[in-house]
C-alpha cells in the first residue's frame, strides 16, 4: 500500500528517444542520397534533398526539446496526480472517479476518469485551458501507456492504490 505523504515519480520513456533518432536518421539518409542523386536522373534531387534535410533539422530540434528533460512526466502522492503532456494542475484523488486502460495493444492509454470534468476545467484559467492538450477530454484524461520509464502495469498499480490510500484518509 502507498503511504498518502510518498512521493511516486515516473520519467519518460527512453523509447520516445530512439524512435525520433531512428525516423530523423532515416529523413537525413534520404535528404543525402537525393542530392547526390541530382542531375538528369532526378531533376528535383536538390528540392528534395533540402526538404528532407529540412525536416530531418526540425524534427530532430523536436526530439530534443521534448526528449532531454530528465525530470519526471507523471507524479502521483496522497494529493492527486499530474501528468506533464495534459497541461493541467495537479488533479486532487477527490475529483477521480477510477482509473483503467484501454486500447489496442499498439495504443495502449491509461484513463483517468473525472467525477464532474466539466466543473474541474471551468475552475481553470484561460491559459491554462489553452495549454491543455488533446489528452484532455470533459470525463476523463489520458496517458499513451508507452509514455513512462516503467511498465505500464506498475504505473497503474501505482495509480490506484495512491488513490484508494488517499481515499480511506478521514
Amino acid at each position: 500500500m502507498v503511504e498518502p505523504s510518498h512521493q511516486i515519480a515516473f520519467a519518460g520513456s527512453p523509447a520516445k528517444r530512439r524512435h525520433g533518432f531512428v525516423i530523423t536518421g532515416l529523413l537525413m539518409v534520404i535528404g543525402v542520397i537525393a542530392l547526390f542523386s541530382a542531375g538528369p536522373g532526378l531533376p528535383d534531387g536538390v528540392m528534395i534533398g533540402s526538404l528532407a534535410l529540412a525536416l530531418a533539422a526540425g524534427l530532430l530540434f523536436h526530439v530534443l526539446r521534448t526528449t532531454t528533460d530528465s525530470g519526471a512526466v507523471l507524479t502521483i502522492d496522497g494529493e492527486g496526480v499530474w501528468f506533464r503532456d495534459w497541461g493541467l494542475p495537479k488533479i486532487p484523488w477527490s475529483h477521480i472517479s477510477g482509473i483503467h486502460v484501454a486500447g489496442i495493444r499498439l495504443h495502449l492509454l491509461i484513463h483517468v476518469d473525472l467525477i464532474d470534468g466539466e466543473a474541474f476545467l471551468a475552475g481553470l484559467d484561460d491559459g491554462q485551458r489553452r495549454r491543455t492538450s488533446s489528452l484532455v477530454r470533459a470525463d476523463r484524461l489520458a496517458m499513451p501507456a508507452g509514455a513512462f520509464d516503467a511498465p505500464m502495469g506498475d504505473v497503474v498499480v501505482a495509480m490506484r492504490e495512491a488513490r484508494e490510500a488517499a481515499c480511506a484518509m478521514p
